[in-house]
């Protein structure tokens, strides 16, 4: 079996339908062609032959998308699904399958092989024929399998296209409404953001695929069908039927690749983008020109480990939010509930692919979760188990005066880890395992939040007032002009493009800051002034560092160095006007 097959598009939905079938066939050529019918070897060319029919994006549009909210009673049992999902918990138990069973004719004495992978289904047999079990002949395969679900708070904009047919394509699979989506435990407890509807199925990877790592977002193209699961009937719950996705390929879901239909960003092309964006940014913070540039800074931002040190983060606190004149009211899960923060929150979801919020509602902090743990083997979510980049916007402004509990004061604790060593604790039994995490952080406040960010920004006086404007006015929330969809492709696209650019400092200009640094500290100290700090310094480099990235710079420039420095004496002198006027 060739793994370069081409396979017309038309002939995509015969996969779709019964792509058993079509393995099945395909074992049978690879058995008779070699002498290797190695399980491992063939589940690889079963792989590659798979990914060769989809291999675009007009060929993937074929495919069901796998969503237990919009579709539980129509997806038929065998057919092929697509799953855009963060491994929740990828110890879910393994599994030993019969994957190639020798069977016997009683009547004949005939022996066959029969293949059967990527389904927990028994092999299905004619009248006369029946397994050896004790032929030497057969072989059996491990299957990991992973608790997998949506991925925490996926804008709508990321959501996966179909083929305006697939309505007729469905009805074509003999449709089945047993799917019930049930499950054999608790799994309220398995989804990080409480009070959002979700999908999740067990996906199961077999040889050469490993599971991904834990919150890892993938895309996988496999099997769908219900089942049961090894750990559910150990805890006594083997009646219990499990949505089931049998992964023939999956890939590692990257956020740069969401815009692919866009031509690839030029260097030409930064100046335009970075203005557009600029401005866009501007008119969303109330013409806070200053504040926007810190925000445009804090989304382009991303975590870099050099060594021991984490580079490149900028979590940012925007000081100045009022808080909704609305009376408090109970929260439903995560939702924002001030019209203010709200609107910022809306602006960011539809430039980024992943933006969750966390409201510091008193009753929120005491009752949730936000560190994953583990309880008799199973991995519950935790509030901060999201995926590499997502945006995390924190509300102080529905704060109110109550007593933080000993869980509340956990929950801050480990949003605080989260900002400044970007480490997430997983609670397992016996050892709490700090795994790294790349996760930008927006605080929204009233005053200065009671976090420690990497820069704090006073909003204008004129920005102030534009978000106090929308307290009680719901109609406020429709001042601004929303962009063409072709612009903010275009600022997507810049955004992920430049977050990802190779960057670094050269000797001469690192040089030079360095003696700035320390006439800057010899200038201060003889005027008994105070000194710049180290942290004010690496600031400064980040901002910096941002500045150049936000032009397409993959080095620092002296010219992007000095506007750093004048951006953050412009914040600084904002900063200190601002404080002494609420004095």
């Amino acid at each position: 079996m060739a793994s370069s097959t081409q396979v017309a598009p038309e002939l995509a939905l015969e996969y779709v339908h019964s792509p058993l079938r079509v393995i099945h066939k395909l074992y049978d050529e690879h058995a008779s062609e070699t002498d290797d019918s190695s399980v491992n070897n063939f589940g690889k060319l079963a792989q590659e032959h798979f990914q060769t029919v989809f291999a675009n994006s007009d060929s993937l549009k074929h495919i069901p998308v796998y969503d237990q909210a919009k579709v539980p009673n129509e997806l038929k049992s065998g057919s092929l699904v697509r799953f855009r999902c963060m491994v929740q918990d990828p110890s879910y138990g393994e599994e030993l399958h019969l994957t190639v069973a020798r069977v016997l004719n009683t009547e004949t004495g005939e022996t066959q092989q029969k293949f059967s992978q990527f389904t927990d289904m028994e092999h299905t047999l004619s009248d006369g024929w029946e397994v050896d079990y004790g032929s030497a002949h057969n072989v059996f395969t491990e299957k990991e399998v992973a608790y997998c679900v949506s991925i925490p708070g996926q804008s709508a904009w990321t959501q996966l296209d179909q083929k305006d047919n697939l309505e007729s394509a469905m009805e074509a699979m003999s449709l089945t409404g047993a799917a019930d989506g049930s499950h054999g435990a608790d799994v309220s407890v398995k989804y990080p953001i409480p009070g959002t509807a979700y999908s999740a199925a067990l996906v199961k990877f077999y040889a050469p695929n490993t599971a991904p790592k834990v919150s890892s977002a993938i895309d996988v193209i496999g099997i769908y069908e219900l089942g049961r699961n090894a750990k559910a009937q150990d805890s006594g719950n083997e009646d219990k039927l499990w949505p089931c996705i049998h992964a023939i390929y999956y890939s590692e879901l990257q956020p740069q690749n969401l815009n692919s239909m866009l031509p690839e960003l030029q260097i030409n092309d930064y100046p335009s983008r970075h203005h557009m964006c600029l401005s866009h940014l501007t008119s969303v913070l109330g013409g806070d020109d200053l504040a926007a540039q810190y925000l445009l800074l804090h989304l382009l931002s991303k975590t870099v480990r050099v060594q021991d040190a984490k580079v490149g983060k900028l979590s940012l606190n925007l000081i100045g939010i009022p808080t909704s004149d609305q009376e408090q009211t109970a929260q439903t899960g995560f939702n924002l509930t001030n019209p203010a923060s709200k609107w910022i929150s809306d602006a960011i979801s539809q430039l980024v692919p992943y933006n969750v919020s966390i409201p510091f509602d008193l009753k929120l902090l005491n009752k949730s979760t936000f560190l994953p743990s583990a309880e008799d083997g199973d991995l519950q979510a935790g509030a901060l188990q999201l995926v590499q980049g997502t945006e995390v916007i924190c509300d102080e402004t529905c704060l109110s005066n109550g007593t933080l509990e000993e869980r509340g004061v956990r929950n801050l604790h480990a949003v605080q880890t989260a900002i400044i060593d970007q480490q997430v604790t997983y609670l397992y039994p016996f050892q709490p395992i700090e795994m790294p995490t790349n996760l930008r952080f927006l605080v929204l406040s009233t005053g200065k939040s009671i976090l420690h960010n990497d820069c704090d920004v006073y909003l204008s006086s004129s920005a102030k007032q534009f978000f106090k404007s929308m307290q009680g006015s719901p109609s406020a929330e429709q001042q601004l002009r929303p962009l063409d969809p072709m612009h903010t492709e275009q600022l997507r696209q810049y955004l992920e493009c430049s977050r990802h650019m190779e960057f670094s400092i050269p000797q001469p200009v690192s040089d030079l800051i360095s003696n700035e640094y320390a006439q800057a500290r010899r200038a201060a100290h003889k005027e008994g002034k105070k000194m710049m700090t180290q942290e004010e310094l690496a600031l400064t480099i980040t901002v910096a560092r941002l500045v150049s990235i936000s032009k397409g710079e993959v080095e620092l420039s002296l010219t992007s160095w000095n506007e750093a420095v004048e951006l953050e004496r412009c914040r600084r002198e904002r900063n200190v006007q601002a404080k002494g006027s609420s004095n």
